[in-house]
């Protein structure tokens, strides 16, 4: 009897080991997408905190302007002008760098699930010899 629990254990073994790199490779897959998203969401945070910075500096620009009797036309719009274009520059560099920090989970996540898929086909075919040896095949 012992024998035979023996017997079935060791053909099950492949099997849970397929199941369990198969479940490994999902988890893989499904982190790095919540990754991917984190990623992404914290660099329009910081896009949106950037954009408001350079409110902030237009308004304090605009304050210094007006108390020290400058309109707002020639080299002081200009100066606006660009604070806006630096503060969209600033904004749109986070946006494509967080853009490829969230592709890299991504890609990190799908490389180690196609492993984790290969590691359990790679189970189960060895299983087919135990299985095989164990004559459950005949």
């Amino acid at each position: 009897m012992f024998e035979s629990i023996l017997k079935w254990a060791n053909a099950a073994a492949p099997i849970a080991s397929a199941g369990a790199s198969l479940y490994s490779a999902y988890e893989a897959r499904q982190s790095s997408k919540r990754e991917a998203g984190r990623i992404q969401e914290q660099a329009r945070r910081q896009g949106d905190a950037t954009r408001r910075e350079a409110q902030r500096l237009k308004a304090s620009q605009r304050a210094r302007y007006g108390a020290a009797g400058v309109t707002l036309d020639g080299t002081a719009q200009e100066i606006l002008d660009e604070t806006d274009a630096l503060a969209e520059k600033d904004v749109a560099d986070i946006l494509y760098y967080g853009g490829q920090a969230s592709r890299d989970a991504r890609r990190g996540g799908n490389a180690t699930a196609i492993g984790n898929s290969l590691t359990g086909f790679g189970s189960l075919l060895g299983g087919y010899k135990t299985w095989n040896d164990l004559g459950l095949f005949n």
